[in-house]
């Protein structure tokens, strides 16, 4: 280990080993902890607490069936009905409730970005991958659209953070995340039913029915609905049909059905078929420096927002349990991901100029098989190994067209109340580019094997290691740029570069007149004026991660931890066949898990030490999305998670993170201060050392409180909640570079905010509902999630030195209530 390694982890070291101790003199009285026996043990199998007791949640991070308390990493789990209680639907309302998770909501793509540990991916086009794997029953989801995915009819959700790279492979060096859908039984019949409405138009419908058809067979039926009006209004101007969705609009469904079939009491098998659609408006980027007397939820829009995007799947799992001391697991599963949209990606900021982004079509394929092998006895050595295949083939077309018409006219439009058209004549500007990507494909395969030694009652090794070899290839790829790239007129700039006159609408009709495409339109050099960029790529790599632990069970009650633990994310291919390194991670890890207080105490507190290499980063340089490597980045932190039961109808339960995310030494171009300058990276402005910059999205300290007391009355059960998020400032712009822009104090930064969330609810004696009443962002605090400058974004005509930033937010404050039932 090197010196820097070993001096910031006893830096850390000290923070969980005294907790450790502290509590472990409190907890002396606890009984010792039930571990699942079986690696095959039903998915939703608990144990059941005790009076006073908080319910135990088993997950599958190791590849086997463990409580979350017997789990040696930092992993958070709730089951469905805690996620019910807290209004989460999506990963993005799970944010506040797991350490460090943060995710961004975007337009253009339907996608989101998720970081954790101040570690994402901010490329949710098909040129990037998340940094966050995202699982649905064991099984990968490839595109960050799928993080998008409505949450219902599910066992439990488990959030793993740090590298997973041993087990779970390629592109989860900031975690993983897995939903776990219920399960099929063939005990009886039972269901469930739900509703929730509030404000905004809401309406969610959800229910789920669980059918015994034989003594060995079992039909499990479930499906969602949500949907609720925009939160963006159109400002007065706003070119939109009447009856238009305001962006934030939301129009979700989901289905599942799983069938499980027991052919022999050592042969299962369960087939699931899951559909989602998104046919809400998407996002659209709002003022980060809103004028004095504005209303911030709103915008001038000129492209209504319209998404329609859906996922398939067909997943198959097969068990077989051939032995006492063997159990071999197949998943396999195949998805088609297929989506069109537009968005408003100048969101009316600089009046009289238009940049409309559409994705024409995307279908993108992916399967993969999983074969897994695992001990399953009592014996000393455990272990579990296995092979993975997987591929996915990328489709996509995807367009910008940009337009100007004078100022002029915008300020007789404005002057009059009129809708403002931007609809360029002749002498006006007009530009369009088209990004047709064919056949974009990604095989991967891998080998792992994982095994730990039980050396004693309390002493416990685990070593392991993963080999996965990739290759990423693109035939035929193409970049249009109509007539070229985009060389905005600045506003009231007199004189025109020959580049910019060849972008002037010219007398005469047809596409090849006003270089925009339109929606559908035929992209050729005779229509576009141009000739296209070939983005034609092949990368192959392959790529080797380990993993080393120790686990020491302090008392019955109290697991203490250490790791060493390695991932990559996988480099990438960009516009005009560009490729980067992959991203590399070494993790080192200090952890105590501890039920305290006869089990009334949970507390979990993880200390890390995390070291980049390469890192990938993503952002919009010159009219361009361009990956590329980082030198390095070091990330150092404490996070703790507790709940407390300290009466029978008292709950206490949050988390809290202590993060340090900084870049390591590193020359590279900070485009925002170098356009405040009137200089241009790659051209005019030096390269500067990003060394010591804070990471995005890695606040110093964040906390979530939550509290909960039952009220038993002759009528029910009541139960008031109240829980308060608090985090410091945030770094939340686009590339590496979180120092201030000239001009621009603070604008890349969300200062020190806090949130707040309150809830009733209602259980009547002897009835099987639920009643609940809910406030959301109670105060109506706006949150920048997200914030890139638009000038340089979407070639906005901006002066040399002028910089127009734009950011997504998180959602208003929304009341509502749910009523569910089961049977």
């Amino acid at each position: 280990m090197k010196n820097s390694h070993t001096k910031a982890m006893w830096k850390l070291a000290p923070l969980a080993l005294l907790t450790a101790n502290a509590f472990a003199q409190e907890g002396a009285a606890a009984a010792a902890s039930a571990m699942p026996a079986a690696a095959a043990a039903p998915i939703e199998a608990a144990a059941p607490a005790r009076n006073g007791e908080m319910e135990k949640i088993i997950v599958t991070a190791t590849r086997r069936n463990t409580f979350v308390q017997e789990t040696p990493l930092a992993i958070t789990a709730y089951n469905q009905d805690t996620l019910a209680n807290n209004q989460v639907k999506d990963l993005a309302s799970l944010t506040t409730m797991v350490p460090s998770l943060v995710v961004e909501q975007h337009g253009d793509s339907g996608g989101v970005h998720v970081y954790m540990r101040g570690v994402g991916s901010a490329n949710h086009t098909e040129l990037g991958d998340p940094a966050v794997a995202f699982y649905i029953d064991g099984i990968y989801s490839p595109r960050p659209q799928g993080a998008t995915a409505l949450m219902y009819d599910l066992s439990h959700v488990e959030v793993a953070r740090g590298p997973q790279g041993t087990l779970n492979g390629r592109n989860s060096t900031a975690g993983a995340v897995n939903l776990v859908s219920g399960a099929p039984s063939t005990e009886k019949v039972f269901g469930s039913a739900g509703m929730t409405i509030g404000d905004y138009h809401r309406l969610q419908t959800q229910a789920m029915i669980n059918i015994p058809l034989a003594d060995d067979v079992a039909l499990r039926i479930a499906a969602i609905r949500d949907s609720h009006d925009g939160t963006v209004d159109f400002r007065k101007g706003s070119n939109v049909l009447p009856g238009a969705k305001k962006y934030g609009a939301e129009d979700k469904m989901g289905a599942r059905a799983s069938l499980m079939w027991r052919f022999t009491p050592e042969l299962k098998a369960t087939v699931i078929a899951d559909y989602y659609k998104d046919q809400g408006a998407g996002n659209v980027y709002l003022a980060a420096e809103p004028a004095a007397g504005t209303e911030l939820r709103s915008a001038l829009i000129d492209s209504p927002g319209n998404l329609d995007q859906s996922i398939t799947t067909f997943k198959g799992k097969l068990n077989y349990h051939p032995s006492d001391a063997l159990d071999l697991t197949y998943l396999g599963s195949w998805s088609r991901y297929k989506r069109a949209n537009v968005n408003d990606a100048d969101a009316g900021l600089f009046p009289g100029f238009k940049s409309e982004n559409r994705t024409e079509w995307a279908k993108f394929d992916s399967y993969s098989h999983e074969l897994q092998a695992r001990s399953d006895n009592d014996a000393p050595f455990q272990w579990v190994g296995g092979l993975f295949l997987f591929g996915e083939k990328n489709k996509v077309r995807f367009d910008i067209d940009r337009s100007q018409i004078s100022q002029a006219t915008v300020q007789q439009d404005i002057a009059a109340g009129n809708v403002i058209f931007v609809r360029p004549t002749v002498g006006q500007y007009a530009s369009a580019m088209s990004f047709i990507q064919g056949d974009r494909q990604l095989k991967s395969k891998a080998v792992f094997a994982q095994g730990s030694l039980q050396v004693n009652d309390e002493l416990k090794a685990t070593v392991g290691a993963r080999y996965t070899k990739d290759h990423k290839f693109d035939i035929g790829g193409q970049n249009w740029a109509c007539p070229n790239w985009p060389a905005n007129v600045p506003l009231g700039t007199t004189v025109l570069t020959p580049d910019q006159i060849k972008q002037l609408v010219t007398p005469g009709t047809g596409t090849i007149n006003t270089h925009n495409i339109g929606p559908g339109g035929v992209v050729s050099a005779a229509t576009c004026g141009n000739t296209f960029g070939d983005n034609t790529a092949d990368l192959k790599y392959g790529q080797a991660t380990w993993l080393g632990r120790v686990e020491y069970k302090l008392r019955p009650e109290i697991l203490l931890y250490g790791s060493v633990t390695t991932g990559f994310h996988s480099p990438a291919i960009g516009d005009g066949g560009a490729t980067t390194k992959p991203e590399k991670l070494t993790s080192y890890e200090l952890g105590m898990k501890s039920d305290l207080l006869d089990r009334l105490l949970t507390l979990n507190v993880a200390a890390f030490h995390m070291k980049y290499k390469d890192k990938l980063e993503s952002q919009v340089v010159n009219s361009v999305l361009a990956n590329f490597n980082a030198a390095g980045a070091t990330v150092n932190g404490v996070e703790a998670e507790w709940t407390w039961r300290p009466t029978k109808v008292d709950r206490l339960t949050g988390n809290a993170t202590w993060l340090d995310a900084t870049y390591d030494s590193f020359m590279s171009c900070d485009v925002d201060a170098a356009r405040a300058k009137g200089l241009s990276c790659g051209s005019t402005a030096p390269n500067v050392d990003v060394g010591g910059s804070v990471m995005k999205h890695a606040p110093k300290f964040a906390t979530t409180l939550q509290y909960e007391h039952d009220f038993a009355t002759s009528k029910g059960l009541f139960t008031p909640r109240i829980s308060a998020h608090y985090e410091g400032q945030t770094f939340v712009g686009a590339g590496a570079f979180s120092n201030d822009v000239p001009g621009h104090p603070g604008v890349k930064k969300q200062k020190a905010y806090s949130t707040l969330d309150l809830s009733l609810r209602f259980q009547p004696m002897n009835k099987a509902y639920t009643a609940e009443i809910f406030v959301q962002n109670a105060t109506d605090r706006e949150v920048k999630l997200d914030v890139v400058e638009l000038c340089t974004d979407t070639g906005m005509p901006c002066q040399p030195t002028q910089q127009i930033y734009g950011a997504f937010y998180n959602a208003p404050r929304t009341v509502g209530a749910r009523v569910s039932m089961k049977f």
